[in-house]
């Protein structure tokens, strides 16, 4: 007898082994099926996690990934009373739920109660199949398995992700959006209850098609709620009157054209989480659609807002209506390439103001000036005589504009807003910056001039704008405390929030703290639209803002800042087509400052005021008048470059020069020099000052020297193919 024990015990412990060994075996071969839970829809998050934009999985669901965390806990204990009693304590399948419903079904002849655990439905919501006998066996396999992988908590977040609620809503989040518009953290014992019994049937017992039904399931949970002492009569009583909602909201629509670009850019991502401010993306939205909307069919808007302090992007509108057909909504007009208008004159005579060409009171003529063939005029065609820089830029006068710019140096300017994170788009490869740049004759993006402008409010350097919190590093995103001599109080910055991130230190200074201060004043003052005057009463900080109109009303632009923020409007038409009569100051100016409205403006301070008023001060006698300054007086006058050789309007003949080349002779300038021709450079030594270029033949050609710091100098010259002299 003892042997015989002693095989039967040995035999069935080889039997287990091989059994387990089997199921270790299986487990490897077969493992969970999570392909579901892998396609979920990808949801772009505003501030608060606020969902601005849902999109649908492959299969056309709204499956959005929900964390049992996230919850109300009431539903989680609802969900459990009501489906799983003892979730907590068994190993995925519960005995006596199925000895229950066996029993039941032997009595009845038809099936009462299914005995499924949750772990047995997240099974059955991973891999779903025709509900028979073989499914159910898989299911409870599948649940053993799931409970060996997961933990409880785990489990619970693929069943609030994966459980349908009816049409193409799919977890728990996605349901509480669609029937409540709220998200689940917060839900009534009525909402919590219906969310409970919804995957039971999720097509039958809609409460937006089938509301007699919704109601009766969701009663039916509640008095077995009451009965377990999951909730009081009182609260019985009352969630039996809750209303049911009647209709699925809309998943939102905010900020659709940054979505597009986040998803498109973060294809790994289900959560995307953003600095945009649900509720003013939204008033924004409102606004446009309010006022723009009647004026012109075919008229677009966008729209961005800019936090100085962080450089979080609170609001972006790429278009007025980003499903309107007739006015292009679908395209992104804050990266559309567009001409900026007058929007780069403050750059201009910052850097000339900084470069001690001019100052705010310098006395400047504005009369028309002809410059290689180049004959600017004022928008109105007035010409204004003698006045201050500070009014030309008040009043946005273009020809003392263009006469700050040669003194700069066109190339320079071009060079330095590129070292500064502003590229200029030119019309062409080979086209060099000119004139034309001071009225718009480039062209910029929306979101690349806000980086400038939140630049010329704040900290000085235009810094990369955020979009998203993920890339916010807590550890290293703390405020610094900025440069010594702000800490001292030696200079005023233009706003309270100047400080520096340590990722923006590295970056270049735009401008110094007294040209910060002495442009904020100047355009604090520029006359604003009508409508919108400053009241006597108003301490808030004055809004400093610049409008621009590109040729042809084709494009309408308003930038401005105040303390906290910086705003940026355009509007147009995506395609391009003239806007009769359009100027920024009629179109843009009016929404810039109704988004303002919108925004917490902060109080000005009598040293903001002070620093803010310095641009009144009068000038040196240096700098008294613009006229009559030489060369030399100017510090670093395009850096003192001059070219000798060849002087300007210079006609040679092409036999000439077909073999000993034409003498290109520089002087100052700092090396290397890069001499350039019709906009291509040439092959010459950098480091000589002296160059020989042989030209291809007859025709027109522009001549220009480049120096280490973007100083440059221009020639024109004509060479002709014969001699016409006699």
């Amino acid at each position: 007898m003892p042997g015989r024990v002693q095989k039967w015990v040995y035999g069935t412990a080889g039997i287990l082994a091989l059994a387990v060994a089997g199921l270790f075996v299986l487990d490897w071969v077969f493992p969970p099926n999570l392909a579901r839970l892998g396609d979920l829809s990808v949801v772009v998050e505003g501030e608060n996690n606020q969902p601005l934009r849902v999109f649908g999985t492959s299969d056309g669901l709204l499956r959005l990934e929900t964390k049992a965390a996230e919850v109300d806990p009431k539903y989680l204990r609802f969900l459990m009373g009501y489906e799983d009693q003892r979730f907590e304590s068994h190993f995925g399948v519960d005995p006596l739920a199925l000895v229950r419903a066996l029993g039941q079904w032997a009595m009845s002849g038809h099936i009462v109660s299914g005995g499924s655990t949750l772990t047995m439905q997240v099974a059955r919501l991973l891999e779903p199949r025709d509900r028979t006998l073989v499914s159910k066996a898989l299911e409870i396999l599948r649940a053993i398995q799931l409970e060996a992988h997961f933990s409880k908590s785990d489990i619970l977040d693929i069943y609030v992700t994966l459980a349908p609620f009816g049409g193409r809503l799919e977890g728990v989040r996605s349901a509480s959006l669609a029937y409540f518009d709220k998200e689940p953290g917060h839900l009534t014992i009525a909402e919590a209850a219906l969310l409970t019994v919804l995957p039971q049937s999720p097509t039958q017992m809609r409460p937006d098609r089938f509301p007699s039904r919704a109601r009766q399931a969701r009663a039916k949970v509640l008095d077995r709620l009451r009965q377990n002492d999951l909730i009081s009569m009182a609260d019985y009583k009352e969630a039996l009157g809750e209303p049911l909602p009647h209709q699925q909201y809309a998943m939102p629509m905010l900020a659709p054209h940054l979505s597009e670009q986040l998803v498109a850019s973060h294809p790994d991502q289900t959560r995307i989480k953003t600095t945009i401010n649900p509720r003013l993306q939204a008033d924004l939205q409102k606004l446009v659609e309010f006022n723009v909307s009647t004026a012109s069919p075919e008229l677009s808007v966008a729209i961005m807002v800019v936090e100085n302090k962080t450089r979080h992007v609170v609001a972006h509108l790429g278009s007025r209506d980003y499903l309107d057909v007739i006015s292009h909504g679908f395209v992104d007009m804050t990266r559309a390439v567009r001409s900026p208008g007058s929007t780069l004159k403050p750059f201009i005579y910052a850097l000339s103001f900084d470069d001690r060409q001019t100052h705010p009171q310098t006395m400047i003529w504005d009369r028309s000036i002809i410059n290689s063939g180049y004959a600017p005029s004022n928008f109105d065609h007035q010409e204004y005589g003698q006045i201050s820089v500070a009014d030309a830029l008040r009043y946005s006068l273009n020809i003392p504009a263009v006469k700050v710019l040669e003194r700069y140096g066109p190339i320079r300017f071009s060079q330095t807003m590129h070292r500064n994170g502003l590229d200029l788009r030119l019309p062409s490869d080979t086209a060099v910056p000119n004139l034309a740049i001071a009225l718009g004759g480039v062209g910029v993006r929306l979101d690349d001039m806000m980086g400038m402008y939140r630049a010329l409010a704040s900290d000085r350097r235009n810094c990369a704008l955020r979009y998203l919190r993920e890339n916010v590093d807590p550890a290293t995103d703390d405020l610094g405390q900025g440069d010594a001599a702000n800490q001292n109080g030696a200079h005023t910055s233009t706003s309270t929030n100047a400080n520096l991130t340590p990722s923006c230190q590295s970056h270049p200074e735009l401008v110094s703290h007294q040209t910060q201060s002495w442009i904020t004043g100047i355009l604090q003052n520029t006359p604003r639209p009508r409508g919108y005057q400053v009241t006597v009463d108003d301490h808030r900080m004055p809004i400093a803002f610049k409008t621009g109109t590109s040729y042809g009303y084709r494009d309408g632009w308003a930038f401005g800042y105040a303390g906290d923020y910086t705003v940026g409007v355009w509007v147009g038409k995506a395609s391009g087509q003239p806007v009769p009569n359009q100027t920024g100051l009629r179109n843009a100016a009016p929404i810039l400052f109704s988004v303002f409205e919108k925004l917490p403006r902060q109080r000005i301070t009598n040293q903001q005021q002070v620093a803010f008023d310095a641009w009144k001060q009068p000038a040196s006698d240096l700098l008294k008048s613009f006229s009559s300054q030489k060369p030399g007086d100017i510090k670093l006058a395009v850096n003192g470059l001059n070219i000798v050789s060849p002087a300007d309007d210079v006609v040679f003949l092409l036999r000439d020069l077909k073999q000993r080349g034409l003498p290109l002779r520089a002087r100052n300038g700092l090396r290397p020099l890069t001499w350039i021709v019709n906009g291509v450079p040439i092959d010459s030594d950098p480091w000589k000052r002296n160059v020989t270029w042989i030209p291809d033949g007859p025709g027109f050609y522009d001549i220009t020297v480049l120096d280490r710091d973007g100083a440059s100098e221009n020639r024109r010259i004509t060479i002709r193919a014969e001699d016409f002299s006699n």
